[in-house]
This record gives C-alpha cells, structure tokens and sequence, in this order.
C-alpha cells in the first residue's frame, strides 16, 4: 500500500511540474484512489466523494479530473474493466517501466507490476509475426490473489 501522505505531496509537486493546480477535488479522488483496495468506476469514485465531501460531485467532473491524473501518470486506467487504480509508482523517482496488472476475480485486488523491456520486446514481436499492430501494450491479467486462492480449492 502506498504511503498516503508521500503519495498526495509527489502528486501536488508533479500537478505543480506540469502548471497544473492541485486542487481539492483533485485531491480527493486521487485519495479515494489510493486509499481503495480494488479498481473503481469513475461513478464509484464519485459516490465515495459525495461521501466524504461536503458537497455532490458530479460524475462529469470526475471522468475529467480522472483524466487529467491519468496524463500525470498518477493514476492507471484498466482499460478492460473500464476502471482506474492510483499507480502504485506515484512516489518513485525513477522512470516508470511498462506495468502490468494482475486483478482478482474475487475481491477485485488489483496489483501492478513491472515487466522487463525483454518480455515488452518479445509480446511486440510476436504480435507483429501474427500480423498484429498494437495499439497499447498494457497488460491486464485477471486470477485470484493469494488471499482469495484458497477459497476457490
């Protein structure tokens, strides 16, 4: 799990980088993000705002401010379970390697992980040999974490 307050602090420092305010409701849905144990829809993120918050916020506002996260490499987009998990780099300094995810069936856990350039390279070259341009090399890989495995023996 991420460091809560070192995660929010690089996060205002990059938004400030880009000429980006952090502002408030930003915050807040980078911090549900973060603070969620599984993938969330952007209405879920909105619903657990309006929990949270003084005020309603509107789905519209947060597909947006998901977006502007997601261009800040703050936040991933699942894009099979059209879901978002906070990007579990957030605090690194070092540059970001192609991530993998690997979802839970069961309690929608969501883990990233880096590959190496070697196993990017070689999915590369075997989509081409198939005649397969790909568009996008982010892999998602649904099971069951370790803590649902036994449940399903």
């Amino acid at each position: 799990m991420l460091d809560y307050e070192k995660a929010i602090s690089v996060a205002e420092q990059k938004c400030a980088d880009r000429g980006i305010r952090f502002t408030r409701r930003r915050k807040q849905v980078l911090a549900v993000l973060i603070k969620a144990d599984a993938a969330l829809s952007a209405y879920e993120i909105a619903e657990l705002c309006d929990a949270d918050g003084d005020s309603k916020m509107p789905a519209m506002s947060v597909y947006r401010i998901l977006e502007l996260l997601q261009d800040g490499n703050l936040i991933h987009r699942l894009e099979l379970a059209n879901k978002y998990v906070s990007c579990s780099h957030i605090s690194c300094s070092h540059k970001h390697k192609q991530s993998q995810f690997l979802i839970c069936d069961s309690c929608r856990h969501v883990e990233e992980i880096d590959l190496s350039s070697e196993a990017v390279d070689a999915l590369r070259v075997a989509a081409s040999a198939a005649g397969f341009n790909s568009i996008s090399s982010q892999l998602e890989i649904k099971g069951w974490c370790a803590q649902c495995q036994p449940s399903r023996n």
